[in-house]
């Protein structure tokens, strides 16, 4: 009925205004929004019409002392590309790499043993990550205080609150080479008879994300990966990140765990970034393990590049859905009350129809009765 009623000029912005929710939510940033020099997934979304490129280089270097001293040295490629979906709240992302690697084993007394060279794609995940809560929206919360620079810049209760995002997809293995984020995998599935991963398998994963003073932002993830394999793997990553003096410079600190049946460990990362422009970032990080078996360390050269079709609602836009909104909840009224009064007027005008046919009735039967006494 609202539809019929509405004219041309409504019926060709109701579309804008199912939408106009969405647009005004917009994850959008105006620089890149980069998850590196991080490993962990923030919790919001590039935006939409964004196609956003991460790209590391890294050289890496492994010694496994309890494992007749073998030794693994080489290089990757890591990429991540993630696209901003129709919906605001929506990310597709693809993770993946190359690894080229020498590895070598020893016997106990240093002898000669075994060495071989491997090059091949590392496992790639495919995966959606989707906004659940942004506590951002609420300006109770996050509101600019004009009133007061100390209670602007100091951190309240409400920024203990976290943007919460889920994300879940699928790993798939294209080698044997590497799994369960093992570079000795291989050999210790010759001593250990290890199974081998299934080629393709679920995730699932939940990342949050705090901001304190405009400085500071503080990232959460806890995933649960291999889901149909034989050994699941969880993965945790603390991600903590600050913004310099100088805005386009930035460093950050991460800590990873991760734990299955057949490899785990602790890992510290540090790095720093730069911003090139408001669509590119280089970084660079460097990390390793906590324990000796193995030792682990690496260093790492990374690039962000951000290619933007995101198109801005202009304030006039936005107050044309206002005034759109307004003039369509003053149509549903008026729709409401004219269907109301057709009801009564259907209702009166039954009545009056049944009257009528009550007297036509009555007339009837009285001619009828004239007729026979005459």
């Amino acid at each position: 009925m609202v539809l019929n009623s509405l004219n041309n000029k409504m019926k060709k912005h109701l579309v804008i205004f199912f939408l106009a929710p969405l647009i005004l939510s917009a994850q959008y940033t105006e620089t890149i929004n980069s998850n590196r020099p991080g490993t962990s997934h923030g919790a919001f979304s590039v935006g939409k019409d964004v196609l956003q490129f991460e790209l590391g280089i890294s050289q890496l270097n492994l010694n496994h002392k309890y494992l007749n001293n073998s030794s693994v040295k080489g290089s990757s490629i890591n990429y991540n590309v993630r696209y901003g979906l129709h919906f605001e709240n929506l990310e597709l992302f693809l993770k993946g790499g190359f690894i080229k690697r020498e590895i070598k084993k020893f016997t106990i007394n240093g002898r000669y043993f075994e060495s071989r060279d491997e090059k091949f794609f590392s496992e790639h995940k495919v995966g959606l990550k989707y906004l659940v809560f942004d506590p951002f929206k609420n300006k109770k919360w996050h509101g600019e205080n004009l009133y007061s620079w100390k209670a602007q810049g100091r951190i309240k209760l409400t920024d203990l609150i976290p943007a919460i995002s889920i994300f879940a997809g699928g790993d798939f293995v294209l080698v044997d080479h590497i799994q369960y984020d093992d570079h000795f995998y291989r050999t210790k599935q010759q001593q250990y008879l290890y199974p081998d991963q299934a080629p393709f398998s679920p995730f699932f994963g939940i990342a949050t994300q705090n901001h304190f003073q405009g400085k500071w932002v503080l990232v959460n993830n806890i995933s649960i990966e291999n889901l149909v394999g034989e050994y699941s793997n969880i993965n945790y990553l603390f991600t903590l990140t600050h913004n310099l003096t100088n805005p386009k410079w930035s460093i950050f600190v991460e800590f990873q765990h991760f734990d299955n049946q057949i490899y785990s460990d602790n890992l510290v990362k540090f790095g720093i970034a730069n911003l090139l422009s408001k669509n590119s970032q280089i970084d660079f990080n460097v990390g390793g393990s906590l324990k000796d078996t193995p030792t682990y360390s690496y260093f790492d050269l990374g690039f962000s590049q951000r290619i933007d079709w995101h198109k801005d609602i202009s304030p006039i836009d936005n107050e044309r859905f206002k005034q759109f909104r307004i003039d369509l909840k003053q149509k549903r009224k008026e729709e409401k009350v004219n269907k109301k009064s057709s009801k009564k007027l259907n209702k009166t005008n039954k009545k009056q129809s049944k009257a009528e046919r009550k007297n036509l009735k009555k007339s009837q039967k009285v001619n009828r009765k004239k007729f026979l006494i005459f």
